[in-house]
């Protein structure tokens, strides 16, 4: 006879590496012929005890978007060849391109007796730090969970998604109604990996030299880093409680992401709670302090513009980010609701002071037909004043977004969704952006 199966963990839980998962209702889909999943064509193993189970899941995502961007450069410097969106721009004509691109990802479960689990994610696309990269696989995801017999309390070691903030715990879900990541997560500062100002007044300039700066940037959280690390965490009542230690802060570029003893040394620490205050009202914190300047080695001892001399490579890992997260959800029917605010502050070189930028969301998603559903978003970042000796003033301009979309669930795997935003500059008049861009997903 064979073993009932036990019930996976939920999609979010195991996309972001937690424990807990966001109350939502499921959308009804349209009629549509159903394409076969690995579960219908048997692709999985399940022991004669049960002991050991081995389930394959996947999902594919197909993906066509044109952006416009004022400011797109052209010629672009050389030494920011490897930065995200410049490919993309250097394909630009008049400040306007089309992208395509794809993403699969197959994950296994394994599940050894009912302490131990283990998730694999295989994931073939054009990779985060290169839009228009050739396509390649890469192992995203590889931890193992060990947990009590309650399955509450536990700890987790390898490579999974950092417990800050809320985004990573809907990515790529049914309740991630857009293409894009809420702004914080998406829109690139002046910090800048590769060029260290030299002093404050030089910092102060960099939000006006957009070819050279703004293009490699770093956001205060990138999109959803897959990082390697450990996690503990616990449930004392309603309120579920994670730390972790991880090797890259969130901001970091996702070369950073790889395994390497030496940034394990100094982690970004992590810690966040979760109240489960109602059956459709949830509320998260979290905090992340870790340094983000740190480069390999290599990059280090190449001495980048604006390097202070005479100061050991192992002092960069002493710049830090410090974040803070606050997010509420809240679900009723067929409507859900979420906002999120998050604090970040900066360390430096050659800078007094640490820039603080504040940075927020607040999207809607609800059913609004068999199969139909439609979802609004409004973000911003508020760049706060620092003062470098010449009087304050905000250390980049001030942004917001407006986002729409609307999906339609073809069947209970296979959905398309249409998404688009306006992006505005609070100042300078050639930094707006439009976007516009159709997904059809297909989970098996």
């Amino acid at each position: 006879m064979t073993p009932p199966k036990r019930l996976l963990p939920h999609r979010l839980a195991i996309i972001g590496g937690v424990c807990w998962s966001l109350a939502g209702s499921t959308p009804a889909h349209a009629q549509f012929p159903e394409l076969p999943t690995f579960q219908d064509l048997g692709l999985e193993y399940i022991s004669e005890s049960g002991f050991f189970q081995l389930l394959l899941s996947g999902r594919l995502d197909v993906e066509g978007s044109h952006i416009s961007n004022e400011w797109a450069p052209s010629p672009l410097p050389a030494e920011e060849c490897d930065a995200c969106h410049v490919d993309l721009a250097r394909e630009m004509q008049n400040g306007e391109g089309t992208l395509r691109t794809h993403r699969l990802r197959v994950f296994a479960d394994i599940f050894l007796g009912d302490h131990v689990y283990s998730l694999i994610e295989f994931r073939n696309d054009n990779g985060l730090e290169n839009l228009r990269a050739p396509q390649r696989t890469r192992l995203e995801q590889a931890f193992v969970r060990v947990v009590t017999g309650s399955g509450t309390e536990g700890v987790q070691l390898g490579r999974f998604a950092s417990p800050f903030g809320s985004y990573a715990l809907r990515h790529l879900t049914t309740v991630d109604p857009f293409l894009n990541p809420p702004l914080a997560y998406d829109y690139r500062t002046v910090m800048n990996r590769w060029r260290n100002p030299v002093d404050g007044t030089d910092f102060m300039r960099w939000k006006d030299a957009v070819h050279e700066i703004d293009l490699p940037g770093a956001p205060p959280v990138w999109d959803v880093p897959y990082q390697w690390g450990g996690m503990v965490f616990g449930q004392v009542g309603p309120v579920d409680l994670r730390a972790a230690l991880m090797n890259s802060a969130p901001s970091s570029n996702p070369r950073q992401w790889r395994f390497d003893t030496e940034r394990l040394k100094r982690p970004s620490v992590v810690a966040g709670a979760r109240w489960k205050a109602s059956a459709s009202m949830e509320v998260g914190a979290s905090y992340n302090r870790g340094p983000w300047l740190a480069e390999p080695q290599a990059q280090v001892d190449a001495s980048p513009p604006g390097q202070p001399t005479g100061v050991p490579p192992d002092d960069f890992q002493d710049f830090d980010q410090e974040l803070i997260s606050i997010d509420v959800s809240f679900a009723r029917g067929p409507a859900m609701v979420r906002a999120e605010f998050i604090r970040d502050r900066w360390e430096v070189p050659n800078v007094t002071g640490m820039p603080t930028g504040i940075s927020g969301s607040l999207e809607v998603q609800s059913d609004v037909a068999a199969g139909f559903f439609i979802a609004a978003r409004g973000g911003f970042v508020d760049f706060r004043p620092l003062d470098v000796g010449a009087g304050a003033e905000d250390w980049d301009y001030d942004v917001r977004r407006y986002e729409g979309a609307v999906g339609y669930r073809l069947s209970r795997n296979l959905g398309l969704l249409l998404s688009g935003y306006r992006q505005l500059q609070s100042v300078r008049d050639d930094g707006d952006t439009d976007f516009v861009g159709l997904r059809l997903w297909w989970e098996f």
